[in-house]
């Protein structure tokens, strides 16, 4: 068997570049004009850098870059198609990437292709051959031995360099990487793997004694989850300008929006670029409705770092590369804030008890069209209170409306030309191909969506999410609560109790808004009130005649059900702080944390964990939810 050790003398490096450079596309650093060192396109002519320290930008921008064409449609109003990128990705070659930037790629390889696969990531994965450098001196801000992701690589690479002196000691660790090697058998020295693996350790050993600082993270997730409310992010979210700068150069960053690209009348793209969880609007809703303060944003990205990343993904979030201290204008160093959480955490007697709801992993899904909308006809509207209405639609494609059977919780709907947002899903199994939606009028979407007439086109990708668990609430006593469009999310689980009306036990659906005018679904609710076994009840702000309504809180209505509360279910949809409120009510009147559902409407941008904008802690609220128990959702950070 071909050996997988060898050693090449230093100086026929050219010759491997040349080499290498007729096998496919090959970037590596180089020294420019302007003395700064960049990743470029190797030419014989080009000035290689082979004892740079690390790069400003991390060359895995190549796999997780700055704009991605997600899709491209045609037509106009009545006949739109639309169809995924074609692939036409050539083979790539990364030499140089050293051994912090190794461990992020692991990271972004169980990101993207686990779960939801990531077509585009994988196509020009597929097409990558990483050629990877260990490192033999640390630069000014490195901290890679805390995070235990360097300064030597011990996996990520299909070849890997360390250079020693006048020579360096090469592994192959993959078929990609025996192809490199295939024809320079003349430039290369077989060695066994005992002999690379002594001295190699010699040199990893020799480096790691020469970083001047590098910081606690012994047990960082109890230190860090029991520091949550540590004084030093208010210290440190004044100084914070919000310029991305960090998210920009870190190399496990993956959170991104979508824009819309109009090409001309009757044809356009959707396109992602890499956007920041430090901007303002990253987890604002259309309504303006912001649940992460300035300092819940700095907090969340250093949470996420050091936390949120690993406990979901096994992987680390921060690998120690320090790019980000060495950007930060503002001088945030997460070095110095690990050491704070670490000095500070509290002695175990005194600890709180950290959160044990752990993120329910859903099975990896692979779909070409992932990105892509199917096209669905608008064949009915409808006003159900001021600035929302009610969508029929049907797929265009009668194969699809027929064989679609109902799951989850949400669909993402695109106005071409336009967006997409998430709508929740308010209709049952029993839908006839026919797909119901509410959406209220509040962003750029929902104002384009309400331009639309019947016979129009949308698309639909979906459905997405975690849904009710029907088959716990058989036999039981089940209350509904829907606050204003919350009753959107909840009213799928009303018609599907409804549909076997027989396997359930009293039912109760409480709608709740500022004014009866302000509800949703009101013939829904009247007809549903008539119906044996079923109660339905108003809470209002304000009175009204159209209908019996308490005017106050929901809270008030609860007593009155009579419900076997220790053995009831209950859905609530509604606003965190209300949703609490009912919540504590019902533990109460007796019912368990693990019997109250909620469904958790957030921002979301993609429905399928990968633009970050809904993340909650380590959870997803796309995947994981939106359907959460109370007992989970009280395992949610307290910034949500």
């Amino acid at each position: 068997m071909p050996s997988s050790y060898y050693i090449v003398n230093a100086a026929r490096l050219p010759d491997l570049l040349q080499a290498w450079s007729k096998q496919g596309s090959l970037l590596c650093p180089q020294r420019k004009t302007d003395h700064a060192i960049q990743l470029a396109t190797y030419s014989p002519v080009s000035d290689i850098c082979p004892d740079y320290i690390n790069l400003h930008m991390s060359p895995l921008d190549v796999l997780n870059g700055y704009e991605d064409v997600l899709f491209h449609w045609e037509g106009n109003e009545r006949s739109y198609s639309a169809s995924p990128p074609a692939a036409a990705d050539s083979p790539l070659i990364l030499y140089g990437v050293r051994p912090c930037d190794l461990a992020a790629l692991d990271y972004l390889d169980v990101f993207y292709l686990a779960e939801y696969t990531d077509i585009n990531y994988a196509r020009r994965r597929q097409n990558l051959t990483v050629i990877g450098l260990n490192c033999n001196r640390p630069g000014q801000f490195c901290f890679c031995p805390a995070t235990g992701t360097g300064p030597h690589a011990h996996s990520g690479f299909d070849l890997l360099l360390t250079p020693d002196d006048d020579l360096y000691w090469l592994e192959c660790a993959t078929e990609k990487g025996k192809t490199l090697l295939a024809t320079l058998k003349d430039l290369l020295q077989p060695v066994s793997q005992d002999a690379l693996r002594q001295r190699t350790a010699i040199l990893e050993a020799e480096c790691r004694a020469s970083f001047d600082y590098l910081p606690d993270l012994t047990d960082i997730r109890k230190a860090a989850l029991q520091g949550f409310a540590h004084k030093l992010w208010e210290e440190i979210s004044p100084t914070c300008i919000g310029c991305t700068g960090c998210t920009a150069v870190c190399p496990t960053c993956t959170c991104f929006q979508c824009n819309e690209e109009r090409l001309n009348a009757t044809s356009g793209r959707r396109i992602r670029i890499k956007d920041s969880c430090q901007t303002e609007g990253f987890t604002r809703n259309a309504g303006w409705h912001n649940p992460r303060s300035k300092v819940a944003a700095v907090r969340y990205r250093l949470m996420d770092k050091l936390v949120y990343i690993e406990e979901r993904f096994g992987k680390k979030g921060c690998v120690g590369c320090g790019r980000c201290i060495e950007v930060c204008p503002a001088g945030i160093d997460i070095r110095t804030i690990i050491d704070s959480l670490q000095q500070d955490c509290p002695p175990p007697e005194q600890c709180k008890p950290l959160p044990t709801c752990m993120p329910q992993r859903i099975p990896t899904q692979k779909d070409e069209n992932l990105y892509t909308p199917h096209p669905a006809r608008i064949v009915d509207i409808s006003d159900e209170a001021p600035d929302i209405r009610r969508y029929v639609l049907r797929y265009t494609d009668e194969e699809r409306a027929q064989r679609f059977r109902l799951s989850g919780q949400f669909f993402m709907v695109t106005v071409f030309g336009v967006g997409e947002i998430a709508l929740s899903i308010p209709f049952g199994d029993q839908h006839g191909g026919m797909l119901e939606f509410c959406a209220k009028k509040v962003g750029k979407v929902t104002s384009a969506l309400a331009e639309l007439r019947v016979g129009d086109i949308v698309g639909l990708r979906g459905p997405y999410g975690t849904g009710f668990p029907y088959s716990s609430f058989e036999g039981r006593d089940v209350l509904i609560v829907g606050s204003g469009v919350g009753l959107a999310p909840v009213r799928t689980i009303i018609v599907r109790l409804l549909e076997e009306r027989q396997r359930y036990g009293r039912i109760a659906v409480i709608a709740s808004a500022t004014r009866y005018e302000g509800l949703i679904y009101k013939e829904d609710l009247k007809k549903w009130g008539n119906l044996p076994g079923v109660s339905v009840q108003y809470a209002l702000a304000r009175p009204t005649d159209a209908v019996t309504a308490h005017v106050g809180y929901i809270n008030d209505l609860l007593p009155q059900l009579a419900f076997d509360w220790p053995n009831a279910r209950a859905v609530l949809c509604a606003s965190p702080r209300r949703i609490k409120l009912v919540a504590r009510d019902l533990l109460h009147l007796g019912m368990h944390a693990r019997d109250i559902y909620t469904s958790l409407e957030t921002h979301m941008r993609c429905g399928v964990g990968k633009c970050g904008h809904c993340k909650v802690g380590s959870h997803y609220m796309c995947l994981d939810g939106p359907v959460f128990t109370y007992e989970e959702m009280l395992q949610l950070p307290e910034e949500f």
